[in-house]
């Protein structure tokens, strides 16, 4: 288990994760919003739109929704670390309860698994 220093340093990363997350998932869903009114606009107004700016409107749209879905999956890694520091599990082994490295935890602060059982989870 991580000391008092430790881990208020751990919790500090994973709540400036947090707010650059729901920062860039505001981002996007702005971003989204704006392209649905020039969609509308665009309906109403007439013109016939190419065929590659609806083709680039759809890419981009989808790139979004990307990037929204990935944004939205980091920050539940994210809330469920801050919840496991919060209940004293933190850096614990889902899966064997053994304690998951400090290297590990370093280079992935909200790891779930020690490596041998992640490596084990990724060979199914």
């Amino acid at each position: 288990m991580a000391k008092k220093g430790e881990t208020e340093a751990i919790r500090k990363g994973l709540l400036e994760e947090k707010q650059r997350l729901e920062e860039e998932l505001a981002e996007i869903e702005e971003r989204t919003a704006k392209t649905a009114e020039i969609e509308v606009a665009g309906e109403l107004s007439g013109y016939e739109d190419y065929p590659a700016d609806v083709a680039s409107e759809t890419f981009e749209r989808e790139k979004d929704l990307a990037m929204a879905e990935a944004a939205e999956a980091m920050l539940g890694r994210v809330n469920n670390a801050l919840d496991k520091l919060d209940h004293g599990t933190y850096g614990v082994c889902d899966s064997c309860g053994r304690p998951i490295s400090a290297q590990r935890l370093k280079a992935l602060p909200f790891a779930t698994l020690c490596l041998e059982c992640q490596e084990r989870s990724e060979m199914r």
